[in-house]
Parts: C-alpha cells; sequence; structure tokens
C-alpha cells in the first residue's frame, strides 16, 4: 500500500532508517511522480528485478528508487529520495504495518501529481498535459533500463 505524508524532514538518513525499521519497503520523494500509474509501476519492475536477480542494488528502496528513476547511475536514482526541508514522502508499506509509520509520521495525505516542472525536464516530456503519452515516456525508460549498459 502507498501512503503520502507532507512532512519536514531534519535528518533524511535517519528518517529512512527509522521508517524502514518499522516495516517501510520503499521510501521516496512523492512529488517527483507522475502519479499512482508512475509508482506501481517501479514498484512491479523492483519486484521483478529482485526475482530475476536482475536487481541493481542490494537494497529493495534503493533499487526501488533507480526503477522510478529509470537510471542505473545511483547519484540520478537519488534524485527522487527524500532530502532536508519539506517533502511530500511516499512510502510503500504492507497493510499491517500502516500503523506504526502513522504512529510516526501522522495523519497521511492523498497521492497527486508531482512537480511537473521537475517532470517535463527529468523526463524530457514534451506535453505534460497528455498523460498517456507522458505515462508511455516514463514506463519506457523504466522498462529499458535492463538493456542500459
Amino acid at each position: 500500500m502507498l501512503l503520502v505524508f507532507e512532512i519536514q524532514v531534519k535528518d533524511p538518513k535517519q528518517l529512512v532508517e527509522t521508517l524502514k525499521e518499522n516495516g517501510a519497503i520503499a521510501i521516496f520523494d512523492e512529488s517527483k511522480t507522475f502519479g499512482i500509474n508512475h509508482i506501481s509501476m517501479a514498484l512491479y519492475h523492483t519486484i521483478e528485478a529482485f526475482k530475476n536477480e536482475s536487481n541493481f542494488a542490494e537494497d529493495f528502496s534503493l533499487e526501488y528508487l533507480i526503477r522510478l528513476s529509470g537510471e542505473k547511475q545511483i547519484s540520478k536514482a537519488l534524485e527522487f529520495g527524500i532530502k532536508s526541508g519539506l517533502n511530500r514522502v511516499g512510502i510503500i508499506i504492507s497493510e499491517e504495518k500502516k500503523d506504526k509509520i502513522v504512529k510516526i509520521l501522522g495523519q497521511p495525505t492523498n497521492p497527486k501529481v508531482g512537480n511537473k516542472n521537475f517532470i517535463i525536464e527529468y523526463f524530457e516530456i514534451n506535453d505534460i498535459n497528455n498523460e498517456i503519452e507522458t505515462q508511455k515516456k516514463i514506463f519506457e525508460k523504466i522498462a529499458l533500463l535492463e538493456t542500459k549498459i
């Protein structure tokens, strides 16, 4: 399940560690995503990568950032991680562990399409208002990750 929190982050590394200790499977900057389909596609490819032993990172959450970004280069993938300051923290977690995370971060908010300027620049989108073409471009980048050298 996906939870999204709008929170002020002082120490991203410590927060990620705490969230993982409490059952978070993946932690990311939800404002860098093009909605739930982008988030779901990256999760699917991350799970498949571990099943097929084609993952680039040993850590599931880092592999998820790689898939979300469509980039093997860790520094690029980390652009999708949380930073110090105000964040829309996306967390993928099992239903059973949800309450632990809510206890730590408070009430979740609704997911939404992220920062359009970031998405346009990062994914080289021509017309972000064309949702089908935008998703297609993002999904292709994620799917073609396996073929990059």
